[in-house]
Order: structure tokens, then sequence, then C-alpha cells
């Protein structure tokens, strides 16, 4: 969930706890979205031991070649073109 463009960890904590026709209703005023920071295995490897540049230009790879949607937000980190997924 973004709030004034920054990640609002604390709103989605809040979300998470509703079930339901409010849980429904709380979808549709304020949808979250899947936030990717980091690729930690990838076909199969280990990325673990990767500089975080090289794991982050395999992420933004993987994007790429899904053809995933992304949202200019995310990392606090000098950026890499930062991607996350919508949905």
């Amino acid at each position: 969930m973004l709030e004034e463009g920054r990640l609002a960890f604390d709103r989605l904590q809040n979300r998470l706890q509703r079930r339901g026709a409010g849980a429904a209703r709380a979808a549709d005023e304020a949808p979250a979205h899947f936030v990717a920071f980091d690729l930690l295995r990838l076909s199969g490897t280990d990325t673990t031991s990767w500089p975080y540049r090289r794991r982050r230009a395999a992420l933004e790879s993987v994007f790429a070649a899904r053809r995933l949607s992304a949202l200019g937000c995310c990392a606090r980190r000098p950026p890499i073109r930062t991607r996350c997924v919508s949905g």
C-alpha cells in the first residue's frame, strides 16, 4: 500500500486483519501491491552470495522478461530502476 508515494506497512497490517466484506471493501478503497526488493533464488540458483547490485540487475531482468508492470517506488538505497509488481 502506498501513502504519499511511500510504502505504508502499518496500513497494510491493519488491512490484513479484516475478513469477508470488510476485506473486499478495504481492497477496493486501498489496493495493495506486491513489492520485490531483492532476488534470493533464480532458476534454482541461490543468489544470496551475489553482490546486491548483481541480484538487483537479475531481478530487473526477471521483470523485463515477464513484462511485469512496475511502480516507481520501493528502495531507499540508491536507485537502480526500482521495480514493484502492481496488482
